[in-house]
């Protein structure tokens, strides 16, 4: 039963107790450990070893000393930042009281200057539900209030004198509304499950999977009803798949989006998604892209689909921490989209095309990492950028690579305007020549827009976005279809 605050002794103010996890913090930090453990074989093998040896509170000290997070950026919720300096202010105990390992309540704690004690777990003794309010009634003087997030806080808030609820599970909001005279604070979600979920899923970069079309495009069979079909199907698989990756990709780096001065706002950074639901909607959505993949569109392209999807991870856990394998890596993940719709349609993919798309996307891979190393706060030479293997120092070299694989691109395409599969595909074959001088100056525009901080995060999405680079591929498929369908000829009177 609750303690209403009627009992309260009047000259005593009431101790104030504040939950970490889903409470002073939006997330669980435990969670997101779990999983960096997952892709460090020696740290999960010392997670497992402690946890037989001393439980769940001997797993949590292991995790957090293998892989200790930056305090700094835990995305700390404001609220209940102004509700506790507000009890300071009128002379109230604050306590810090955790499931979470001791020793990373107690970093929290001293981050940010608030808290007169800390309660946490240690080896052999968890700090969760009825434990926790052992651990409280034991430092308590007197009634004391209590700021909770889940299921597990229930025990505590009944017998709280007050409680507060933060963002609290359906269990939670029960146990509220059973003794709403005593609730103190109630923060709801700053966004929904389902909002969070649709926004981590990013489809704004589906567009990226229009490059599935482009086999279709340059075979010219645009006003085939089979193959258009086919395309549509490969885009949507490689769309389910592409959310798939963005999810557990975002959930890889947490930590390296909180020191963003934008990622930082993504929902698995921010807190606004648990580890949990982003790997439950990955599996699903990973799952339906293959299965649909192989059922509705053909085998050869589910194979591609499932190679995509093996790369990619490859690459979030692992090609990603080698500078150049990662740009590659990232080039050849944009080249896969055509090859799958080619496979999707079963159109043999054009050598020139294919060397072409590996040069122009590495430039862009490379633009990308620039963005990042120019964006960086601190310039200091052997400053790194978070989870890449770049430094401050790197940046123009990074710059100059990037602009000598967009020069290739632009090479490439010239020879390939001038090549006999041209003559033989197009009735005016020497309008493509038209496209070069368009793609020379998206190219350096591009470049000279990222040296002066206007690109953005992504390269991909600047384009999508901006109005002159839609201008320029609406000028370029013109061009494509009218060298196609209209005879033009030179011959003089």
């Amino acid at each position: 039963m609750h303690k209403t605050v009627s009992n309260l002794t009047q000259n005593q103010p009431m101790d104030l107790f504040v939950d970490l996890d889903g409470t002073l913090i939006a997330g669980d930090i435990a969670e997101e450990a779990l999983f960096r453990a997952t892709s460090n074989p020696k740290a999960f093998v010392a997670a497992i070893r402690a946890f037989y040896q001393d439980g769940l509170a001997g797993l949590k000290r292991s995790l957090t000393t293998t892989d200790a997070p930056d305090v700094t950026t835990f995305p700390y919720r404001k609220d209940v930042l102004s509700y506790i300096r507000q009890a300071r202010a009128e002379g109230r105990r604050v306590i810090l009281a955790t499931a979470a390992d001791l020793t990373l309540a107690e970093k929290v704690a001293g981050h940010l200057g608030l808290f007169d004690a800390v309660l946490g777990s240690e080896p052999g003794r968890n700090l969760k539900g009825p434990e926790k309010l052992l651990a409280i009634r034991e430092l308590a003087q007197g009634p004391f209030e209590y700021l909770g997030d889940s299921t597990a806080d229930i025990p505590v808030w009944q017998a709280a004198a007050k409680s507060g609820f933060v963002n609290p599970s359906r269990a939670a909001l029960r146990e509220m509304a059973r003794s709403p005279e005593t609730v103190s604070l109630h923060i709801e979600r700053e966004m929904s499950a389902g909002t969070a979920l649709l926004k981590a899923m990013r489809p704004h970069q589906w567009a990226k999977n229009v490059l599935v079309f482009v086999p279709i495009l340059f075979a010219h069979e645009y006003a085939n009803p089979e193959m258009l079909l086919a395309g549509v199907l490969a885009f949507l698989s490689f769309s389910l798949c592409a959310s798939a990756v963005y999810i557990v990709n975002d959930i890889a780096d947490i930590q390296a989006d909180r020191k963003h001065a934008t990622k930082h706002k993504r929902p698995f950074a921010a807190g606004h998604l648990s580890i949990r639901q982003g790997l439950v909607a990955a599996a699903v959505l990973l799952g339906g892209a293959i299965l649909a993949s192989f059922l509705l569109v053909n085998i050869l392209f589910g194979l591609v689909l499932t190679g995509y999807a093996i790369l990619t991870t490859a690459y979030t856990f692992w090609l990603k921490r080698f500078s150049t394998v990662d740009v590659v890596a990232l080039s050849l993940l944009y080249t896969v989209r055509i090859l799958a719709g080619s496979a999707a349609t079963y159109l043999a993919p054009s050598p020139w095309l294919l060397s072409y798309s590996l040069f122009f996307f590495l430039s862009l891979a490379y633009m990308k990492r620039f963005i990042e190393l120019d964006g960086m706060q601190a310039k200091r030479d052997n400053e790194k950028l978070p989870s890449r293997n770049y430094y401050a120092s790197e940046v123009q070299l990074v710059m100059t690579f990037g602009i000598a694989n967009g020069a290739l691109s632009i090479l490439t395409l010239a020879q390939y305007v001038h090549s006999t599969s041209v003559e033989i595909a197009y009735e005016t074959p020497f309008m493509l020549w038209l496209i070069v001088p368009i793609m020379m100056f998206w190219t350096y525009r591009s470049w000279t827009w990222a040296s002066r901080g206007k690109i953005g995060d992504d390269p991909v999405v600047f384009a999508l976005k901006d109005r002159i680079s839609r201008i320029c591929v609406a000028i370029v498929l013109l061009v494509i279809i009218t060298a196609r369908v209209v005879p033009v000829s030179l011959d003089l009177p």
